[in-house]
Formats: C-alpha cells, structure tokens, sequence
C-alpha cells in the first residue's frame, strides 16, 4: 500500500478531480492524503480521505481581487497567489513527511510550487496533474491562454517556438518569491519556472480526453491522458427540496452559474434575470454568495447555494457558465445545450473548444452583460444542430476509459523501491541495487513484474570511504539476508561482488557491470576528471536545464534518449558526496574472483558498452550500450525472473 498526497490548488472546480483521483487510489488500497485550504476539509472527509489544511488567508484573498476575472490580469493575480502559497504548501508537506514518514507520491497541478519544491527536497516524485488542454502550451498547438495568444497562432512554427522561449509571465510575478522560499528549504533555485517546473518529469496526467484536444508530438513525456473525471461530490450535496421540486413541477428551466471561486457576479446574474424574463422561460440560479443574486425574484426562478451538476443538468433545457473545464464537462456529459460567458484563465480557451464541438456557444462575460445575449441564449435553445452536438458529446462521455490503468499508470511513477512488491510462492527475495549516481529510477518498466523484487536506495552515507565499507553499510541498511539474489548495474555491480562476500548469497546478476575492476574503464577516466570537473556546479546546471532538455527530445523520445534522459536527472539530484568519496575509492578495489565465492555471478551486457568492458562470455549479451538495465529492461527483467525461478 503506498501512501499519495494529492496538493490541489484553487476553487472547488479545481480541488473536485482531485477528489476523484483520491477515491480511486483509495480503492485499490493505497492511503490519500490531501494538502489544501481548510475549507476543504470536509469535502475530503466526505470522500473518506486524509487531510491537512494550510489556511484559507491566500485562496480567500485571491477570490476576493476583481482582477482575478479579468483576461489581462487574471493570470498575473493567479501566479502571484501561487507564488505567495509555496512555502505553506512545502510546509504542510514538511510536516507530513516529519510526522508520518516520506510519502509514496505526490499529485499536484503546475500552480503548486510548493510540491515541486518538495520533490527536489525530499526526491519525493511527482505528477503533474492538468485538468484542462489550455496548460499544454507549445509550438504544435497554441490554446487561447490570451489576447496574444491570435497572433501567436499566425506564425510559423518555429517562430512560435523562438517566442514562447520568450519572459513568461509565470516568471515576472511568481519566480521571486519561489526562489525565496527554495532558499529557506536549501533546493537549487530554479532559474525560470515556465522552462523547469510546468511540467513534472516524473509524469503528467491530463485529465481530459483526446477528443476535446488531442495529445501533440511536443507535449512533455511521460504522459497518461485519461478523461473528464466528473466529481461533483453528488453522494455528499444533493439536490435541495427546494429545488427538486421546482425542477419537477415545470419546464426544463436554464441553469445559470458564475461558478463557485466567483465573488463578482451581481452583473452577471443581473443580465439573467432580464434574458429569464424576455425569454420566457424558467430558471436556476447557482450561486454560493447569496448577496450576488437580485431580491424579488419571481416564481420562475429558483436559487441554490450549490447542486451536484450530474443531478441537476439532466433536467436542463440550457446551460449559461463561465466556462470552467470542469463546469464544461459536467454540460458535455449531460447532453445540454451551453452558453459560455468566458472570462479569464483557462475559460477562453474552454469555450473555444465547445464552440468547434458544436456543443455549444461563447462570448464574453462583457458582451453578456451588455445586453448582447438573448438571440444567443434564443440559439442554444431551439438549434438543432447544437442540441445534436450535445447529444453526440454526451454518447462520448459514456464510453469512458477503466480506473484501473489510470491507478496502474499512477502506480508506475513511484520510485521502484517504493512501489508495492507482487508475492511469489517460490524464489529468492531479489534486491536490486542501482548504479552509482543513480537511485532505483534506472530499473523502470518491465523491472516492477520480477517476483519479491526489493529496488533500493543508497542509504544516507555516513563517511564510508570503501568499496567494502559501502557494501556492508548496504547490506545492513536494507537487511539483505543470506540466500537472496542480488542484482547490480554498473558501479553498483562492484558493491554485489562485496556483498556476496558478506553474504551466502544465491547469485549476483551484473548488468553493464564486472567483477573485475579492470574493466571498468569509465570509472578510471571519472577518477581523473573529477579533479578537474566542479561537480556541484555540473549538478546544478543540469537541473536548471532539466525542461529545456525535454523539450528538445519531444514527446516520444527514443530508448536511448530516455534512458539518457532519465540517467542525467539521477545524477542531477544523487549525493555527491557518496559519489566522490567512491570515485577515489575504486582504484583500491581488487574485484571479485569466481574463486574466492561459491556464489554464482551471472553476466547481462551490452555488447557495445564503452564504460564497462564486455566480457568474452556474457550469459545474456545485447546489441546495446551502457544503458542496457533501461533501454532492455524487459529482456534484463525476464533473464533475472528466470535465473531466481531455477534457483
């Protein structure tokens, strides 16, 4: 069972597909912890999930500044807020870690610094969670995140690449007081947040389907796209009295809702209760600041604090919104006609979605209140062809993807050592032990499926200054026992061959590993350089060239260039004390002979490995380099499932 804190940021809108997200981790066993405003307390408790509250001061502030609704400012407002939050969010995470140990995995949307900045403290991984299309913005396919966003649209492509590699605004008001707060916490400060921290490289999760907007070759990787996930917390809020009975005793009235965040609305529902009136029809007003809404209201129109969507809008004629992904989806799913009233964030680039789904129309929260809105309201209500786009988005939203591969996806982004093991019946306890610089990352993939499979760390070091020393630290740190297989790549292959002197081991397995320490080249041009080389430096700059580097490989990057990838981050953030200290180690290291241990030693290379020399035998010899543990993880993974199977 892993343990997963899920940090949304904002308005329910924003906290409810993290509820979702919640439950169905929670079903499959795994323990939820959300960290949010207190305000959400009770909706994660209603959801049978954790919680730990960092204040309501920051989202309140932000709900309660006009300009958050505005195109041209309300992005700026936004990253001020998010900026302001990093250290509540790190520190909420702080004292979880402190108080309940190191969580298993972190979900996030890119607004929360503060669980970024918690996953380069802790190495805590990470998944970035985007709950609308308008957050991937890159060259392939720019959404309408603003004014300029028409004449982006214009360019070739490559100046549109040249131009969103210009000052981000994210930078200008969020970047300052982020950097302030790595400081604080000892995190290498990240030089741009739009070029390093908008997408996790753990993975990123977009929570809407393909059919809305379509994945791009230059949308970041890992990637698991899934759907709507359509929590209005409908078990907990139903439907009023009230309100069912005035849905059941007329017409199908209009639902009208400036959404949930809104503090602003008097206008908005001023103009509905005009078009209410010229149109003759019923309506619902929906609204949780009841001072919004006019007095003296007449009969046709019936108001509510809050009503579950999935509930209401089956009974909808028509849907008038701002324009919220999730408000949007929940009219999708229901089939009804909307009318979107778009005002800043992502509810401009929602709207223009709708409207080339036919599903639907748009304008501007200006333009609706300035009297321009009834013949649209008119259209949303006796057009066909919308109505027929409706039903058609709704058909769609039937056929939905299983939970299950997105838990299982989930599942996959923890660090292999803290992923659940699968129980075997037969078979030695496997512990696999990583490279040097590198952490349990350079086992992905087909790795996870070798029974009782232990995937480890190095442990905090504590001023080893052998190879031997180093062994015997592992070995007690993890409770290798006598009997067990042992698998190593590389340097990490070194640290096997000790072990098995410690140890009655079963079998040592080296992959692109030797037990003689003249065949590991690389490590003896590593021990020259390193003199010469500022370690530090090179780690930090790698981190700050972490996003530039994605981008650069795309979407579907090769093994190799994965697997490269994935090997410069390990070493961005690996303890460069352990690794110098073992780099001046080596050259003492005199191996290990077959004949100074009964333990059987099995050879996995790759016969183009420059680093560690191929042997003249190899019981399993690839046509690859020195990566072969990730670019063949599945041939490694089934010749180390074999070996433990015959023992």
């Amino acid at each position: 069972m892993a343990h997963v804190v899920l940090l949304p940021h904002g308005t329910a809108g924003s906290i409810y597909p993290f509820v979702a997200v919640g439950r169905m981790l929670k079903e499959r066993g795994h323990r939820v912890t959300m960290v949010t405003a207190d305000r959400y307390a009770h909706t994660a408790a209603s959801a049978g999930l954790a919680f730990r509250g960092i204040g309501d001061e920051a989202l309140a502030a932000l709900l309660a500044d006009p300009q958050l609704w505005r195109w041209r400012t309300g992005a700026k407002v936004s990253y001020r807020c998010a900026g302001r939050s990093t250290c509540a969010n790190a520190d909420a995470v702080a004292r979880l870690v402190a108080e309940d140990g190191m969580p298993d995995l972190m979900l996030a949307p890119m607004i929360n610094f503060g669980a970024r900045l918690a996953r380069e403290r802790w190495g805590i991984p990470l998944v970035t969670v985007h709950l609308c299309p308008m957050m991937f913005v890159t060259a392939s396919s720019v959404p309408l995140f603003g004014p300029e966003a028409h004449a982006l649209r214009r360019l070739p492509r490559v100046l549109r690449r040249i131009a969103l590699h210009s000052p981000n605004p994210l930078d200008v008001h969020a970047l300052s007081r982020v950097r302030a707060c790595c400081a604080r916490y000892g995190v290498p400060k990240p030089y741009s947040l739009w070029e390093q921290w908008w997408h996790s490289p753990d993975g990123v999760l977009a929570l809407f389907p393909s059919w809305v907007a379509a994945s791009q070759p230059d949308w970041p990787s890992p990637l698991l796209q899934w759907d709507f996930p359509l929590e209005d917390m409908a078990d907990a809020e139903p439907l009023a009295p009230e309100l069912r009975a005035f849905l059941d005793r007329g017409d199908p009235p209009v639902v009208f809702t400036p959404g949930t965040g809104q503090r602003h609305a008097a206008p908005f529902f001023a103009e509905a209760v005009r078009l209410v009136r010229e149109a003759g029809v019923r309506a619902v007003f929906l609204s949780r600041e009841p001072s919004q809404i006019p007095r003296d209201l007449p009969d046709t129109i019936c108001t509510a604090a809050y009503a579950p969507f999935s509930r209401l809008l089956p009974y909808a004629a028509a849907f008038v919104h701002h324009g919220g992904i999730g408000t949007l989806a929940q009219g999708l799913a229901a089939g009804v006609p909307q009318l979107v009233t778009a005002m800043s964030l992502d509810q401009p680039d929602n709207a223009e979605r709708l409207t080339r789904l036919g599903a639907g129309v748009a304008t501007s929260l200006r333009a609706f209140v300035n009297g321009r809105s009834l013949p649209m309201l008119r259209r949303v209500l006796d057009d066909p062809a919308i109505r027929a786009a409706a039903a058609t988005c709704a058909e769609r939203m039937r056929d939905r993807p299983s939970p299950g591969a997105l838990v299982d996806w989930l599942e996959s982004r923890q660090l292999p050592s803290r992923r659940a093991r699968r129980a075997s019946v037969r078979g030695s306890p496997v512990y696999v032990v990583p490279g040097l610089g590198c952490d349990s990352r350079c086992y992905p993939g087909a790795w996870i499926g070798i029974p009782n499979a232990v995937f480890l760390e190095w442990p905090p070091y504590a001023g080893e200054a052998s190879i031997t020393a180093l062994a015997k630290h592992v070995a007690d740190a993890w409770r290798i026992p006598d009997g067990a297989v042992v698998v190593a790549c590389s340097f990490g292959g070194a640290i096997a061959c000790e072990i098995a002197r410690l140890r009655t081991l079963r079998a040592v397995v080296l992959v692109c590993s030797s037990p003689n320490s003249r065949d590991f080249v690389g490590m003896r041009r590593l021990h020259f350089w390193k003199r010469l080389a500022p370690l530090a430096f090179i780690q930090r700059f790698l981190r700050q060239r972490e996003g530039v580097r994605r981008r650069r490989y795309g979407r579907d990057p090769s093994a190799f260039e994965a697997a490269l990838l994935s090997a410069i981050e390990q070493f961005s953030v690996c303890d460069l004390r352990l690794f110098e200290c073992m780099v001046d180690a080596f050259p003492s290291w005199q191996g290990l002979a077959q004949a100074d241990t009964r333990t059987r030693i099995a050879r996995v290379h790759g016969r183009h490995d420059s680093l560690v020399r191929p042997p003249a035998k190899a019981d399993l010899l690839l046509d690859a380099g020195h990566f072969v543990p990730m670019t063949h993880d599945r041939e490694c993974a089934d010749f180390v499932s074999a070996l433990v199977a015959s023992e």
